[in-house]
């Protein structure tokens, strides 16, 4: 249980059309930011509730591992969780890949105020913060600690990330990946990224953690979303009921089938299976736009993803020290949604506290941290 890892699965999507290149065969990053589709607010409500759902799903996975033996019998949602896993975290990368492609070229320190402050900080800060409570989970699961260890861990998480920040960690080495490799031909690394997918999903890649091994299987769904942007807009604008219904029911159905009959370990057909789950979670998010909570939840991701593992750790903690009483036994079943559903909600909640408070530094980084750079954009909200 040292390395939670919500990483599951994805290969490359295939579309033509979608960027420009210029006579060198350079793809134009930025052409593909301005071609977005307008929106009123400057947020697309569908984009959000896809975020809003890949977070929701993310905690969901996140309670079920931590509440596993220690109330009674989770398996039932261990099992959904492995069903889920060609949508969760393939679409949430692919729906930070969309707005992506203007931080490509941008100056180094424009990009750091802009994006890599944030993750950076962020990292660094909950990675000391859950420790905590990490090591409190690993009690209430009968794990002895070793205190070197944890040090050890701590020190050397800048470079193999523990506990679910890994998340946070690829996105910044994805925005750098993208803005060292912008001058590749984008058939070139899409292609290579895919590879390196599968493989990844091969589990033959000798890696020192699953967050490196996250890094690997979804670095192409983040070119996905970047490249293939104005593809996947045009499916969400264009796409009836019947198609999407169609594409939900495929994946659906295949996920069963790969879930139920052990079929993960086929080289190629787990990353492929991700793809029609980001279709098919684009599908369900033209659905649930018209859920406000969602919408709302898709809006604030980054607070949800890091406060809800310690809480939810906390959470099964409290369980543990009564796993024994007929009341928790019976209520087993619904405890990790319970679970998931109390540690957003409690997110959120600390996230509109720290907005008033002297805890604002829980989630933004400090101004000393902005370095000087030409004029430019400097928020992170997308």
């Amino acid at each position: 249980m040292r390395h939670f890892s919500s990483v599951q699965g994805c290969t490359a999507f295939c579309g033509r059309g979608l960027v420009r290149a210029d006579d060198g065969g350079v793809i134009v990053w930025g052409s593909l930011w301005r071609s977005a589709p307008p929106s009123h607010d400057g947020r697309i409500e569908w984009v959000d509730a896809g975020k809003g759902l890949a977070i929701a799903l993310v905690v969901l996975f996140h309670s079920a591992r931590w509440f596993a033996g220690v109330a009674g019998d989770v398996s039932g949602w261990l099992w959904i969780n492995d069903l889920l896993a060609t949508m969760r975290m393939p679409l949430f990368f692919t729906l930070a890949g969309l707005f992506a492609a203007k931080w490509a070229t941008v100056p180094l320190a424009q990009l750091w105020n802009a994006k890599l402050r944030l993750f950076v900080w962020v990292f660094l800060l909950w990675e000391l913060l859950g420790l905590g409570p990490y090591l409190i989970g690993q009690a209430a699961h009968g794990i002895e600690i070793n205190p070197r260890r944890e040090i050890f861990d701590t020190a050397i998480s800048p470079l193999i990330p523990r506990f679910e920040l890994w998340f946070i960690w690829a996105l910044a080495l994805f925005f750098l990946l993208n803005r060292a490799l912008r001058a590749v031909p984008t058939a070139v690394t899409l292609s290579t990224a895919a590879l390196v997918s599968v493989i990844g999903f091969t589990g033959i890649l000798p890696l020192p953690s699953p967050s490196w091994t996250g890094v690997c299987k979804y670095y192409v769904f983040f070119l996905i979303g970047m490249t293939w942007r104005r593809a996947l807009f045009a499916y969400a604008a264009r796409s009836g009921w019947i198609l999407r219904s169609l594409v939900f029911v495929s994946w659906a159905a295949a996920a069963w089938a790969v879930t139920v009959f052990d079929l993960s370990g086929l080289p190629g057909l787990y990353p492929a299976l991700a793809c029609l789950g980001v279709l098919a979670g684009i599908a369900i998010s033209q659905v649930l736009q018209r859920s406000a909570w969602l919408v709302g939840l898709g809006s604030r991701t980054l607070p949800v993803y890091l406060a809800h593992t310690p809480i939810v750790i906390l959470l099964a903690a409290a369980v543990a020290l009564v796993a024994d009483h007929t009341v928790v036994r019976t209520a087993a079943p619904v405890l990790p949604a319970a679970a998931a559903l109390a540690a957003i909600g409690l997110s959120l909640g600390l996230y509109r506290i720290s907005r008033r408070t002297f805890l604002r530094f829980l989630f933004d980084p400090p101004p000393r941290l902005l370095v000087a750079h030409p004029a430019g954009p400097t928020s992170a909200a997308r």
